[in-house]
């Protein structure tokens, strides 16, 4: 019997990742903070091959998405990495898995206790609403994509606020809390080897309940708002046809579920919010 898993990874729900000088490249202590991401990955990884996974895909979706280190990336796994794709964390999502695990997303911006919290685009996005409910989360947001396909979220490993988060929608989800946010750049961690211990036992826990899981599934058609922080994103927003400019900050668009998908990467991530020209 075939078990396919797809995990989506994040950094900054990382145990120890409390600022930008372990996500940026070039920073500090990036090369470090990858090393540790790759393992605790892997630590996933095993959780998955206990419940005796058949399949299973990684897809990087932090920054440029090129930051596990692939040579010690467990070899059972296939990886997706790299830029211009048609979902930044949920790339082949659609081809059809039995169950998705989220690791190292942060709590959405306006998060109280949220390790680094930010909305999709920390320098772009103030919030996200999809039929009305709160999105501010990217875990929510990818649970939401899933759900769409049918694959149950089943287990989310990140900080306390993130974990909240997704229990808010889906309270069966296996919560995996590896630091506890004290503020936006501070955290009590597990230690890493401790980590790696829970995070790969909650991963096949989540895995062997997985029947058990619910599904987060809108109703379409889906209405999508979004709140940038600058008016300059909502107007190269307004230039897409069918998005209506609702305040001046905030934009919607309402179609079916895959073009929203598809068209959250557009408006999220390629929006001008500066002036372009260099001077």
């Amino acid at each position: 019997m075939s078990l396919r898993v797809y995990i989506s990874v994040d950094i900054e729900g990382m145990e120890g990742v409390v600022s930008y000088n372990e996500t940026l490249r070039g920073k500090g202590d990036f090369e470090l903070a990858r090393r540790r991401l790759t393992m605790d990955v892997n630590a996933a990884i095993a959780g998955a091959k206990a419940e005796g996974a058949t399949e299973i895909l990684v897809c990087e979706g932090h920054a440029d998405m090129e930051n596990l280190l692939f040579d010690e990336l467990d070899s059972a796994a296939d990886l997706i990495s790299g830029a211009m794709r048609s979902s930044l964390q949920m790339q082949e999502i659609e081809s059809g898995f039995d169950a998705m695990v989220l690791f190292g997303h942060a709590g959405g911006g306006q998060t109280v206790g949220g390790v680094l919290d930010h909305t999709f685009n920390s320098k772009k996005i103030h919030g996200l609403r999809l039929n009305g409910m709160t999105m501010n989360t990217e875990a929510v947001f990818n649970a939401a994509v899933a759900g769409h396909y049918g694959i149950p979220l089943v287990a989310v490993i990140g900080d306390r606020a993130v974990v909240n988060e997704v229990h808010a929608f889906l309270p069966d989800c296996e919560g995996i809390v590896v630091k506890e946010g004290l503020s936006r750049f501070c955290a009590r961690s597990m230690h890493p080897a401790r980590a790696r211990d829970l995070i790969a036992q909650g991963v096949a826990k989540a895995l062997r309940t997985r029947h058990q899981k619910q599904l987060l599934h809108l109703t379409e058609p889906l209405t999508m708002e979004i709140d940038y922080i600058y008016s300059a994103g909502a107007d190269t927003a307004s230039l897409v046809p069918g998005v209506k400019r609702i305040s001046p900050r905030t934009i919607s668009f309402t179609g079916e579920a895959e073009t929203v998908f598809r068209l959250h990467e557009l408006l999220l991530f390629r929006t001008v919010d500066e002036y372009p020209f260099g001077f």
